[in-house]
């Protein structure tokens, strides 16, 4: 936290009625995160990565779903619950699943018009904008294309969808019916289910 506290600049707001440093609160969310949700069997280093316009972080983690986490759309999983019931009784956290909320809270508030990006992978990462460059950065990564935007209304409409109706209808390869899922599993925050072949939104 004294890292990104040295690195970053910090902007103080009044909620509820009290002078809050919304940074502090950021990071905080950030470093729980990734100690209580660390795979710690693993060597991979754990990482936050401070640039011009962002916070980045990487950390092993045993996913239980792939692609982005969204406000409205997971169920808090701990992967080391007795960190996270330390972490909430000492004040490093607030509930489980309090995290992401508070990251999709605090975000907008520190950066107008940012968005956290939370992608649940075997390396978990996070993306915090933290200037306006980084909120338009995301605004374009995160538009879907036409094609994808296809796609993606045939999918909600056929969550049983296969790649040969997708081909079918809009007269495209396998290979790129495979690279839109990707980009819309990613911008969209939707998964496959493998074993009951069917799309979860």
């Amino acid at each position: 936290m004294d890292f990104i506290a040295k690195h970053t600049s910090d902007k103080f707001y009044l909620i509820d009625n009290v002078r809050t440093s919304v940074r502090d609160l950021i990071s905080r969310e950030v470093v729980s995160n990734i100690l209580v949700h660390r795979d710690f069997s693993s060597a991979f280093p754990a990482k936050v990565i401070i640039e011009k316009d962002w916070i980045r972080t990487e950390n092993w983690c045993r996913p239980r779903r792939q692609g982005n986490i969204l406000e409205k759309e997971f169920t808090p999983y701990p992967k080391n619950p007795i960190l996270a019931r330390f972490f909430v009784a000492v004040g490093l956290a607030d509930t489980i699943g309090s995290g992401v909320r508070n990251l999709y809270k605090y975000t907008p508030i520190y950066t107008p018009g940012g968005k956290p990006e939370l992608i649940e992978n075997d390396v978990f990462r996070i993306n915090i904008p933290i200037t306006e460059t980084a909120v338009h950065e995301y605004d374009e990564e995160n538009e879907l294309t036409e094609r994808e935007a296809a796609i993606f209304k045939m999918i909600r409409a056929n969550h049983k969808l296969t790649v040969e109706e997708v081909m079918a209808v809009l007269d495209i390869s396998r290979a790129t019916v495979f690279r839109d899922y990707a980009k819309i599993r990613k911008k969209c925050g939707v998964s496959y289910d493998k074993k009951a072949g069917e799309w979860k939104l």
